[in-house]
């Protein structure tokens, strides 16, 4: 898909703006800014988007190009080629190319989120920092300030206006929306992969390049399905491919998590690079961190010679099968059988060498870490022994020591003496007779009260029944001659 074909499919650009997004809009500056801006952020996230969707040229002799990816004048995704080129890349044959493409650099340009590739580079302090741009930005503004009423004036506008009617200035253009995703993704990636071990994060670059230059925006991680193509007449999936990062890219890439972000550091020959992990502190790398990196990548180069060395020894097996399963033998036939078969055994002879060279190199970065842990476990004995003696020192020693411990028991004896003394001096005879009268006198005063509880509750029964006595009634006696009754009479 072309870049115009691409941004054409943005909903922005509806068949109603387009007339507008290709003219010349910067009159509209003033007379309507909200239109202006609009315009301005259209094509600004048309570019960022189709850079971050662009691939490599694709390759002539290629049948198929990938439906999802967008080609564009350049192989960055992080940097954006502003000249002629992408301008003849935007030209509509309806519209013609976009007249105020240049108002949208300088726009993005004055806010500090396209970044002149040598400015980006150069720039010693953090980008975030603006130190330089605030001094770029005040010489223009007071370069064109003394000579706004003069014919230098007139003269610096007229070349401004030519320049603009004439097209795109050539330059190059960080885009810093994606160097800032692009660095967020490679940093977690890193995390994520890191392990526990003292050399963990500490990468050869063109290690780091092989492993995480594919994707570097992390969106082919969500997607699942994989596109469908029609090759002659039938349909081939095929797996989805992002955006890979160029060399050009690398070098913003690492720039901005070194210097902007602070998360890693590089050798001085900027070969090897150490990232930050979890909560460490960020140190410059040590010789022992570069010796391992290289190491660790001579390791990754040896399993790759062996994966491609293996599947090389897969194939030539399969072919010798194959042409010694053909009917009728021939001499050729033969020939070929047992060519691909001493293909076959070389690689295998290959893989086992390379697999013994690998592993030599394995035992010797665990050599080298054990050594480091060694050395450390060293370092901290040695730096604790002072101070193990300056506390022995100040403690007496193990003869002083002795002596206290010694003191202290022998008061701790003087201490449980003293105190069973002066518990047998204060304890007083007990006279057992007077023990026997207060428990006579207890004994007393306990009948004596029982007596007093059980006569008072005899005179309150008696209280009682004289009450209900003296409110009862002879009509409330029933008559018992009444209640006579006949003796039945006997039936005989």
């Amino acid at each position: 898909m072309s870049l115009l074909d691409y941004i054409l499919t943005l909903p922005q650009f509806t068949d109603s703006r387009l007339p507008s997004l290709f003219s010349d809009f910067r009159r509209l500056k003033e007379s309507n800014p909200d239109g202006y801006q609009a315009n301005i952020t259209a094509w600004k996230t048309a570019l960022v988007s189709a850079l971050r969707r662009s691939t490599r040229s694709p390759d002539p002799d290629s049948s198929s190009t990938a439906t999802t990816t967008t080609t564009t004048t350049t192989d960055s995704v992080l940097v954006l080629h502003s000249g002629a080129t992408l301008l003849a890349a935007l030209t509509s044959p309806t519209h013609g190319h976009p007249l105020a493409l240049s108002a949208v650099f300088e726009d993005q340009t004055a806010q500090h989120r396209f970044v002149p590739l040598a400015t980006f580079l150069a720039q010693q302090t953090s980008i975030y920092k603006d130190s330089q741009w605030k001094l770029v930005k005040l010489g223009a503004s007071l370069a064109r300030w003394a000579v706004r009423d003069t014919r230098v004036g007139e003269y610096y506008d007229a070349v401004v206006a030519w320049r603009r009617r004439e097209g795109l200035a050539e330059e190059e253009y960080v885009v810093l929306e994606n160097v800032e995703d692009a660095a967020r993704v490679l940093v977690a990636r890193v995390k994520a992969r890191a392990g526990a071990g003292r050399f963990a994060g500490v990468y050869s670059v063109e290690v780091l390049k092989e492993l995480f230059s594919s994707d570097p925006f992390g969106k082919m991680e969500e997607e699942e399905e994989d596109d469908e193509e029609l090759v002659g007449g039938k349909i081939v999936k095929r797996k989805k491919t992002g955006p890979v990062l160029s060399d050009q890219d690398w070098t913003v890439l690492i720039r901005h998590i070194t210097r902007d972000m602070q998360q890693a550091t590089t050798s001085p020959s900027g070969s090897i690079i150490k990232f930050k992990l979890a909560a460490s502190t960020l140190t410059p790398l040590t010789e022992e961190e570069q010796t391992v990196a290289q190491l660790r990548a001579m390791v990754h180069h040896l399993s790759t010679r062996i994966a491609s060395q293996h599947q090389l020894s897969l194939s030539s097996r399969q072919k010798s099968t194959s042409l010694i399963s053909t009917r009728p033998q021939t001499a050729h036939t033969k020939q070929l059988a047992l060519t691909q078969l001493k293909t076959a055994k070389m690689a295998e002879a290959t893989v086992r060498k390379t697999m013994e060279y690998r592993m030599q190199l394995e035992a010797l970065i665990s050599s080298i870490e054990a050594a480091h842990d060694n050395l450390e476990m060293t370092r901290i004995m040695r730096s604790s022994l002072p101070v193990l003696r300056d506390l022995n020192k100040r403690a007496g020693g193990a003869e002083k020591v002795a002596d206290l411990v010694e003191q202290i028991e022998s008061e701790v004896e003087e201490t449980k003496e003293v105190g069973r003394i002066i518990s047998e001096t204060t304890v007083e005879d007990v006279d057992e007779d007077d023990i026997e009268a207060e428990y006579a006198r207890l004994l007393e005063e306990e009948s004596s009260q029982s007596r007093r509880d059980d006569k008072k509750k005899e005179e309150e029964n008696e209280d009682e029944l004289a009450d209900m006595l003296s409110k009862a009634s002879l009509a409330d006696v029933p008559d018992l001659e009444d209640k006579k009754v006949e003796p039945e009479k006997m039936t005989v």
